[in-house]
């Protein structure tokens, strides 16, 4: 059983130091995998990796895509490579069968309103991200986007670099920034940027992760934050 969520203050406290707002893309902005499992990416991944090397059972198992493309760079550069374009085609095609996520306009929308820029930091893939926001409407709206070009995965979170990444292209300060994420890893990747972090704990069991890893606030749904939001545009001081 999840617990309550956190009072207006809590989210108030971040967003009157946020100038920018910086989402996840797979979680808050969508559930990319909605209609193309992500069990099935990874299965498609690991068929890459051949004769190349005996997996681990872990790596066998994994429906995360992700944890696949990791080990591929510790078997080689060609092979981490040949995986992460393969999983780049494979998330443009989960783009057309992605699922919104509940509230997520409204809260592009209560930013822009109330001054504030909305980016978008991800471990997917760049061409995915710009597909799904020209796809939904959003990339007029949104000013950033600093995901995966690379397939080096020490380059993506926990590690901070998208984010420091997006700090500097937004010209900003890392204190002046929050990012939203549904992942440990977001939270991780926030403290190290020196940002700050609203967890989204879209699912049972996560605010207690989140709790753990340090997150400044915890959300059970990306309406909270737009009420959060809304209520700034009417009254500056919150």
């Amino acid at each position: 059983m999840t617990g309550p969520i956190p009072a207006a203050s809590d989210l108030d406290t971040i967003l009157a130091r946020t100038r920018h707002l910086l989402l996840d893309f797979d979680g808050p902005i969508c559930s990319i995998f909605a209609g193309l499992p992500a069990a099935t990416v990874a299965d498609r991944l690991r068929k890459l990796f051949g004769d190349h090397a005996q997996l681990p059972g872990d790596i066998a198992r994994t429906p995360d895509p992700l944890e696949v493309f990791a080990y591929a760079a510790t078997v080689s550069a060609d092979l981490a490579a040949r995986v992460e374009t393969e999983m780049t085609d494979l998330e443009l095609a989960a783009v057309a069968t992605a699922a919104p996520t509940p509230y997520v306009h409204e809260v592009v929308t209560a930013c822009l309103n109330s001054g504030r820029t909305v980016a978008v930091v991800s471990n997917n893939s760049a061409r995915a991200v710009h597909s799904y926001l020209t796809r939904h409407g959003l990339d007029d709206r949104i000013s950033l986007v600093v995901a995966r070009t690379h397939h080096d995965p020490a380059l993506l979170k926990p590690s901070p670099h998208l984010i420091t990444q997006a700090v500097s292209a937004l010209d900003a300060e890392p204190g002046e920034c929050t990012l939203v994420g549904d992942s440990v890893t977001d939270i991780q990747g926030a403290r190290l940027a020196s940002v700050q972090s609203i967890g989204y704990a879209n699912e049972p069991g996560k605010r207690e992760h989140f709790t753990a890893a340090g997150a400044g606030a915890i959300i059970n749904s990306l309406a909270d934050l737009a009420l959060r939001l809304r209520a700034r545009v009417t009254n500056p001081e919150l």
